[in-house]
């Protein structure tokens, strides 16, 4: 991987919020390629920033926005997630919950998995809360995700072949290009057979 794609990685990674602005900043002053990649002034304006500040992400987040590749990254994100539905890798709760999210800020393609977690799943404890609980009340609160997870195993299929066929394709943040047939998307035109089915 390029030292351009390793910033831009890690530059997606603070706008998502899967790093903290601590570990973005220890990253920052170990990473000094991002001043031959990008410039004096770029890197100069994030050696400047005041990280302890209250609100450091949003003045963040609008200096780098313009340096990510979002459609890739989104993307890729989003094939990962449904591809560890498909080889159940991973708690389900936990990756619902973001595609929950996902469909929310506007990946409308989503919505059956969206829809999936608001209605129940979302009250379930997540695998990593589990030393939390009585193991039995535990157990008896996942077991709904055994009569679900075959629905949501398929609905991640039907996606994942969406996508490798490149009828859809995410072009940028929270935006995506559709070319599937009407037919296909029954997501979007009768959620409700998908619910009964």
């Amino acid at each position: 991987m390029s030292s351009k794609t390793n910033i831009q990685k890690q530059f997606y990674n603070i706008y998502k919020g899967q790093i903290s602005i601590s570990e973005f900043e220890e990253w920052l002053y170990k990473t000094q390629e991002i001043e031959s990649v990008y410039g004096n002034d770029f890197y100069f304006n994030l050696l400047d920033l005041d990280y302890r500040k209250k609100h450091i992400k949003n003045e963040l987040q609008k200096l780098i926005e313009t340096k990510i590749p979002f459609n890739e990254f989104e993307q890729t994100r989003i094939i990962s997630l449904l591809e560890n539905i498909k080889y159940e890798k991973g708690d389900i709760v936990e990756i619902l919950e973001q595609l929950y999210d996902d469909y929310c800020n506007g990946y409308s393609f989503l919505r059956y998995l969206g829809l999936t977690y608001i209605t129940g799943i979302d009250a379930l404890p997540k695998l990593q809360q589990k030393d939390e609980w009585d193991k039995s009340e535990f157990d008896s609160k996942r077991e709904i995700l055994n009569s679900i997870k075959p629905k949501i195993i398929n609905e991640a299929l039907r996606l994942l072949s969406f996508f490798q066929k490149g009828l859809i394709k995410i072009i940028e943040k929270s935006d995506y290009s559709d070319y599937r047939k009407e037919e296909e998307k029954i997501e979007l035109n009768d959620i409700e057979r998908m619910f009964k089915e």
